[in-house]
């Protein structure tokens, strides 16, 4: 039997050398690869969680309107009632009647004090002792605004030194220096009253002089003024 070597058949799918054949698979598969990542991960990023989605709010804002302001009827619109703005007359808040005893002098030359008094057996509690020379030069002087009238009693207490046989005088003179009123005259024999108008006065002026003096070697006593007092 004759032995003939037969050439081994070709496979109908070979389209080529082997290695030809070899290149064209691994293109394949490389391709498929790719193709098929792509496709999974488009699929991941449309399974999974999405961007929340943007939404504008808009803001209204509520104005509650102010209420309209009232009268003293309490009626809306109609004009508000204010305050006067003119100060108080400072007047208003004195009393109607101040010892000068209660008052604090504005200043004062010579001898003052406040003191209780007695002139011919009268005693009068809220006085002030002012002294009397021959100089004319002792005074007193007071704040009087919103005050019309200065009344007292006027004479030489007991217990004053000089008072026997001297004879004194008062005046009241106004915050420009003119005199207010007539002088009054005094003596220790004697009381006399005290009434001035001052009026329209801010501040007073007391002075006292000795016109004659019951010692001869003295030049100066001290006058009462028993109860004396401002009204208005």
């Amino acid at each position: 039997m004759g032995l003939t070597k037969e050439k081994p058949g070709r496979s109908r799918w070979q389209i080529g050398p082997r290695w030809a054949e070899l290149c064209v698979v691994s293109v394949v598969t490389i391709a498929t690869g790719f193709f098929t990542g792509r496709v999974s991960e488009n699929r991941s990023q449309a399974d999974g969680p999405q961007p929340a989605e943007t939404v504008t709010v808009q803001a209204t804002e509520t104005v509650t309107a102010a209420p309209e302001p009232t009268g003293s009827s309490g009626t809306p619109g109609s004009t508000p009632t204010t305050e006067d703005p003119r100060p108080e007359d400072s007047s208003s808040e004195r009393p109607a009647r101040v010892y000068l005893a209660d008052l604090d002098a504005v200043e004062y030359r010579g001898s003052y004090d406040r003191d209780p008094v007695v002139m011919l057996g009268d005693s009068y509690p809220r006085s002030i002792k002012l002294g009397c020379d021959t100089s004319g030069d002792d005074s007193v002087t007071y704040s009087t605004s919103g005050y019309k009238r200065l009344e007292a009693t006027l004479g030489l207490p007991t217990d004053v030194d000089n008072a026997i046989g001297s004879v004194a005088e008062l005046k009241v003179l106004g915050a420009s220096g003119e005199q207010i009123g007539k002088a009054v005259e005094f003596r220790s024999s004697d009381t006399a009253d005290l009434s001035v108008d001052i009026s329209g006065q801010d501040q007073i002026m007391i002075v006292c002089a000795l016109l004659k003096s019951g010692d001869p070697d003295r030049v100066s006593t001290r006058g009462g003024l028993g109860d004396a007092v401002l009204t208005s």
